[in-house]
């Protein structure tokens, strides 16, 4: 009998003494970077058009090889950049590729079916996103 009056003791112990969890995070923001791309700023390589963006030092070693490096173009249209599409994609037939390493990105443009593609006749805005990771 004794022993149920430090029942609601115990109970109230429980209550009050109950756990919460903290945790800390800490938000590391992506960086994005834009590069304007005209029409006659392709180049050509053999039946494969390019272009480089060489400037990017924050594409470091480590960044290239754990943190996610994603691009996105958008068309000029009546002046203006309206939408983005991410890449690799296949716009008119055509397939664009992106290439990156340490320091620079690199957009292929391929023809259908190992042909010679066409080059873009718009101007081309291109957004760089380095989104951080952690390696597990």
């Amino acid at each position: 009998m004794k022993n149920w009056l430090y029942l609601p003791l115990l109970l109230l112990a429980v209550v009050f003494s109950s756990c919460t969890k903290t945790t800390n995070e800490v938000v590391i923001p992506n960086k994005t970077i834009f590069f304007d791309v005209a029409p006659n700023s392709w180049i050509l390589d053999g039946d494969v058009y390019f272009v480089q963006f060489k400037d990017l030092p924050e594409l470091t070693s480590d960044a290239n090889q754990v943190d996610g490096v994603v691009v996105s173009v958008s068309r000029q249209s009546n002046g203006a950049y309206s939408f983005y599409e991410l890449l690799p994609e296949v716009f008119n037939n055509e397939y664009y590729n992106v290439i990156h390493e340490t320091g620079k990105v690199t957009i292929e443009l391929r023809g259908p079916n190992g042909t010679k593609a066409q080059v873009p006749n718009v101007n081309m805005r291109f957004k760089v996103v380095i989104v951080p990771s952690v390696q597990n």
